[in-house]
């Protein structure tokens, strides 16, 4: 994205043995802007797609 990166994270310990009782709960990605540095938390609620077409709005809507 022009604009920066989405960041997915999870506990070292489940990517290493699979096992789920080690893997994180409502972990959202993060949204970082590489001009800015702003970091954006998003949710868990909807598909990633839906924070990320919110933040694009955003930021159309910070440049009228």
């Amino acid at each position: 994205m022009p604009w920066g990166w989405v960041f997915f994270y999870q506990s070292e310990q489940f990517l290493e043995t699979g096992n789920p009782s080690h893997q994180l709960a409502g972990n959202a990605p993060i949204i970082v802007n590489r001009i800015s540095a702003e970091i954006r938390t998003t949710g868990t609620v909807y598909p990633v797609e839906t924070y990320i077409a919110e933040y694009e709005n955003s930021l159309e809507s910070d440049a009228v």
